[in-house]
């Protein structure tokens, strides 16, 4: 049966982060059954001004289309850091992301948040689960979102992998706005997010966990990459998902190019040429 926990606030997510280190995981093949749950959350208006600015949405009456994230993401981390959660929360790399936007969301309407954990499964580099949230407005859910999370472990080669859809369209497109991200990028989303995760505020903190500089957030580079398209993406009924292939290393210079169709569009993030090559940090596919 499924265990229901109700928190009244977020979880201190500072102090998931500094007491991470002492947990390390457990060999287990399965996921606790716990359920966190949050009601009637009101989104502050200057918190989303400050969401809106690091990652440049427009600010007006609906909420952006990855905002909500933010709202499941302290509940992402309790069941992450919670007893018999079989992965190590340090170190984990958000390789994939899923959205639905069912319908627009009003900043003033009071929110319902609950997730789970889902589908533990082995990965060609270790083992990789689901954190799925749902969002919901008076009984109705208005929005979900799964984030898939990679632990780094014993390889499994034949383990089967999600991959993005063809990105032949885009070799047509050679431009595309450019995004320089300084050293500080990650400690400039992370004070608007609550995601302090070491892997992105510091290459001194970084290293440890096995990279050699500190790398940007995947759901800011997402995040930027949605309000760069800005009106050319519905406000309801949009399906939007993201691959992060390889960390966007601090400082980089990176490029975004798109492909747009009537009811689809398709983007490719990746390294500005003359910086490491033509590294393709994410894909981004969009459709409604």
């Amino acid at each position: 049966m499924t265990k229901e926990i109700t928190l009244d606030q977020a979880p201190d997510l500072r102090r998931i982060y500094a007491t991470a280190a002492l947990r390390r995981g457990s060999s287990s093949d399965t996921l606790p059954d716990v359920r966190y749950s949050r009601a009637g959350i009101r989104v502050a208006v200057d918190d989303l001004v400050d969401y809106a600015h690091v990652c440049r949405f427009p600010v007006g009456s609906m909420l952006p289309p990855t905002y909500p994230h933010l709202v499941a993401f302290p509940l992402q981390m309790a069941v992450m850091s919670g007893h018999g959660f079989p992965l190590p929360l340090l170190g984990a790399v958000h390789v994939e992301n899923r959205i639905e936007v069912v319908r627009a969301i009003g900043v003033d309407e009071p929110l319902d948040v609950s997730v789970w954990a889902s589908d533990l499964r082995p990965h060609r580099r270790g083992r990789q689960v689901d954190l799925v949230s749902e969002v919901s407005v008076r009984g109705d859910v208005v929005w979900r979102g799964t984030s898939t999370y990679l632990s780094r472990g014993a390889e499994h080669p034949e383990a089967p992998s999600s991959e993005p859809p063809s990105t032949a369209a885009l070799e047509r497109v050679t431009a595309g706005p450019l995004w320089r991200l300084g050293e500080g990028t990650g400690r400039a989303y992370a004070a608007v997010s609550g995601d302090w995760n070491p892997i992105h505020v510091h290459a001194l903190a970084a290293r440890p966990l096995g990279f050699p500089s500190a790398i940007a957030h995947g759901m800011y580079s997402y995040a930027r990459a949605l309000a760069s398209l800005g009106p050319k993406l519905p406000e309801s009924g949009l399906t939007s998902r993201v691959w992060f292939r390889k960390p966007v290393r601090l400082p980089s210079t990176v490029r975004l190019r798109t492909t747009f169709e009537p009811s689809r569009t398709l983007s490719v993030l990746e390294n500005a040429k003359g910086e490491r090559g033509d590294v393709v940090h994410a894909v981004v596919e969009n459709t409604w």
